[in-house]
């Protein structure tokens, strides 16, 4: 069994410690397990199967696949999966217990809401950058003219010195 946990893991592209933290164990006590100094206990077995899907007859003894297809969709599962909270969770049992009919309103209400969300953000981006080109040609119109003002100035100055002398 100590075997088929390394293939395992090295199937899944996981280091020791990644899949060590996936299933609640040390690094150091996966190593032992791989290299059969230490003996898989249940509760690890049950924990990897859960986490990754997997066939535990072929863990155990080899035979089979190494990972269970689901032909269905869990909620439950799913839910764990992704650390659910227990409101999100609710949202989504409560949307599937829904008439179809509502449902089909909801998600067009969502999908204007999401459309309206997404052209608003592109919008203020828009503005947002509008703005910052304004900015920057409202200084560069001041150097501009400040730059003007210095020639005509120091042509004033040279004018008045000729006429003085």
């Amino acid at each position: 069994m100590n075997e088929r946990l390394k293939i395992l893991r090295k199937t899944l592209k996981m280091n020791q410690q990644e899949f060590s933290n996936k299933i609640g164990i040390s690094q150091s006590a996966l190593t032992l397990m791989e290299n059969g100094k230490r003996t898989i206990r249940d509760v690890y077995i049950t924990q990897m199967c859960h986490t990754f899907n997997l066939n535990e007859a072929w863990l155990r003894t080899g035979e089979g696949e190494i990972f269970i297809t689901s032909k269905t969709f869990s909620l439950d599962e799913q839910a764990k999966k992704n650390n659910l909270t227990d409101l999100e969770i609710a949202i989504m049992r409560g949307y599937m217990n829904l008439d179809r009919e509502i449902r089909e309103k909801l998600m067009d209400e969502l999908e204007a809401i999401f459309k309206i969300s997404n052209e608003t953000a592109a919008t203020i981006e828009d503005k947002s950058i509008d703005a910052e080109i304004e900015a920057e040609l409202e200084a560069y119109r001041k150097e501009l003219e400040a730059e003007k003002k210095g020639k005509t100035l120091s042509a004033l100055l040279k004018s008045e010195r000729k006429e003085s002398s």
